[in-house]
């Protein structure tokens, strides 16, 4: 089963061969589903448990990279009050806004971020970095992921992009870590101060 949401509009409407999405369409494939989108710029294959925005399956500079990972820390920066101290900005419970009952696949967050690795296998890696954060902000139990976060962190050093990647692996630091994970990230942490030393 594929549906796709649209902007404001919080019903899912099935995906049929020819159907027209929008770039604030969002769409999501269950077990066993996949779509084939594709565009003047882009072919793009979803695969089953996932979801992408129609908007995110784009070409990236490492500068809008940049710019849009800086806009998401600023989403996500804690808003001051007139005392000077933060308020929190955290979200809790659940947030079933944008969970499509009839398909049992798992949270939506999960679905984004498995759409989110399957921008990177096709090429698409800095977009997807900003999709992934942006899952990070909407579905906050998704933050708390190792295997994702560990993934996601790994492609910003790949990306040369060390600072950003020494906030996100010491973030991760904080995490209950299998051994095998909490090598990787005490790997790439050491990795990393080494990178930054030599610059």
């Amino acid at each position: 089963e594929v549906k796709f949401q649209s902007g404001t509009d919080e019903s899912w409407v099935n995906v049929n061969e020819g159907t027209l999405l929008n770039n604030d369409a969002v769409v999501a494939t269950g077990s066993n589903s996949s779509v084939q989108l594709v565009s003047d710029d882009f072919k793009f294959k979803l695969n089953e448990r996932s979801a992408v925005a129609i908007g995110s399956i784009k070409k990236m500079s490492l500068d809008e990279l940049l710019l849009a990972l800086a806009m998401e820390d600023l989403i996500n920066a804690p808003k001051k009050n007139d005392n000077g101290t933060s308020e929190s900005t955290a979200v809790y419970g659940e947030d079933n806004s944008e969970e499509f009952p009839d398909l049992n696949s798992g949270p939506f967050g999960i679905k984004r971020l498995n759409g989110a690795m399957q921008l990177v296998s096709n090429g698409l890696t800095e977009s997807a970095l900003v999709f992934a954060k942006e899952t990070y902000r909407k579905y906050p139990d998704t933050k708390t992921i190792p295997s994702y976060r560990i993934y996601f962190a790994n492609l910003l050093y790949e990306k040369s992009l060390y600072e950003e990647a020494l906030v996100e692996f010491k973030e991760i630091a904080n995490f209950d870590l299998s051994d095998k994970q909490r090598e990787k990230v005490n790997s790439s942490l050491e990795s990393i101060k080494k990178m930054l030393m030599s610059n």
